[in-house]
């Protein structure tokens, strides 16, 4: 089972959302009543907010008004399970989410614990529209019934703590074992796909592994050379580096590799431009005289169903976020896709969305106060600024209960 949680400003549509979704069937509600429509749960949210709007926050609005979480075992863990099931899981997962002291190390005394079992809060279960797999999401009001707030300081850490508690109870795989399994699945699949080419190329390599069910981002320098890649597998990425024995499957390494399985002299290696994630669109500005024309790349970014955001960057810029952006190796949540939204998003300013991507693929918790591009600062600077940012906040937080 993994888990994701994070505060969001958006709880309306959330709610609606887990409600109202197509064939999504509510499984529990507290301190609300079950026979209301999703709009007036969450007016009695924003109500039990402004009863203690004088104390909490010290009087400021609360802007991340709900807890959203996401609990999903896997398709084996749940085989048969009844709506009784889900109520079960729901409740121990909630006991244990509260139960996680993180006060220390967030250095306040709010983090010692969560009250969500004495906040107001909707389950529903839903069905993954692609897989079928089903799956929890939990909406929570920020504020208890006693108007106290609930800490969202290393959420991620948090909610994560306790997927790896209740994992450990039920004999559920953790997912750091289902990440290593599907690595040496990977690295076998690479070293199958190596055996099947007549001749290397990248573009072989690439189309050999979609044919078994991968996807591959290729990170390439200025002359178009390969100079790292990862193997996408579902949500995970899965870096060369950590690939095979002896690194052999990195990009310095992978066309002697090939050669010694076909008792062939290394040859040289056909670079491939394609890109995991592509602009919505490129336009070119009107260019000054005797100068070149500026390429600017446009993303349409989405953080969830309800927050979308336009980022305009130069293809210059767009390059060295690809290039510096890196998955994690401990963290099976991300993959390059999250770090590269993240770093976007840090790039335009827009902080909420960057740390929202950030906190849903297993990152987050990091203080971003006084984060912002200098007043002189180099465009490509704070590009790379950006991406060696979004490597941080997408790294795994430490700590985790087991």
């Amino acid at each position: 089972m993994i888990a994701k949680a994070a505060t969001i400003s958006h709880g309306g549509n959330a709610v609606r959302y887990s409600v109202n979704k197509d064939k999504a069937e509510i499984v529990k509600v507290n301190f609300l009543p079950d026979d209301i429509s999703a709009e007036a749960m969450y007016q009695r949210m924003v109500l039990k907010q402004k009863e203690f709007a004088s104390t909490i926050n010290k009087g400021r609005p609360l802007k991340r008004n709900v807890i959203r979480m996401e609990i999903s075992p896997t398709k084996e863990e749940s085989a048969g399970w009844t709506l009784a099931d889900w109520v079960r899981l729901a409740n121990e997962y909630i006991r244990v989410f509260d139960s996680i002291d993180l006060s220390k190390k967030a250095k306040r005394a709010s983090a010692k614990s969560t009250n969500v079992k004495n906040s107001q809060y909707v389950v529903a279960l839903h069905h993954d529209a692609k897989s079928g797999i089903p799956h929890l999401h939990i909406d929570v009001n920020r504020v208890d019934m006693d108007g106290k707030v609930n800490d969202d300081h290393l959420i991620a850490e948090r909610t994560m703590s306790a997927a790896y508690i209740i994992n450990e109870r039920r004999g559920w795989v953790q997912p750091e074992d289902i990440y290593e399994r599907r690595r040496q699945e990977i690295a076998d699949t690479c070293m199958d796909v190596l055996r099947s080419l007549t001749k290397f190329s990248w573009a072989g390599y690439e189309g050999e592994l979609k044919s078994h069910g991968y996807g591959i981002h290729l990170q390439k320098d200025d002359k178009g050379n390969v100079r790292g890649y990862s193997v996408l597998s579902g949500n995970s990425a899965y870096k060369s580096s950590i690939l095979g024995k002896g690194r052999h499957l990195m990009p310095s390494k992978i066309e002697a590799t090939w050669a010694r399985l076909h008792g062939e002299r290394k040859s040289s290696v056909i670079p491939n431009a394609e890109q995991k994630i592509r602009p919505a669109t490129v336009s070119t500005e009107m260019p000054q005289t005797n100068r070149l024309a500026l390429v600017i790349k446009h993303y349409d970014i989405s953080t969830d169903e309800y927050h979308h955001y336009h980022v305009a960057i130069s293809e210059e810029a767009d390059e060295i976020i690809r290039k510096e952006c890196s998955v994690p190796d401990d963290n099976s949540f991300a993959t390059i896709e999250d770090i590269q939204k993240t770093a976007l998003l840090l790039f335009a300013e827009y902080l909420d969305g960057a740390t929202s991507i950030a906190a849903s693929s297993g990152g987050g918790g990091s203080d971003m106060s006084g984060w912002g591009k200098d007043k002189d600062e180099d465009e490509r600077e704070w590009a790379r600024r950006c991406a060696q940012m979004a490597n941080h906040l997408c790294k795994r937080r430490r700590g985790l209960h087991r």
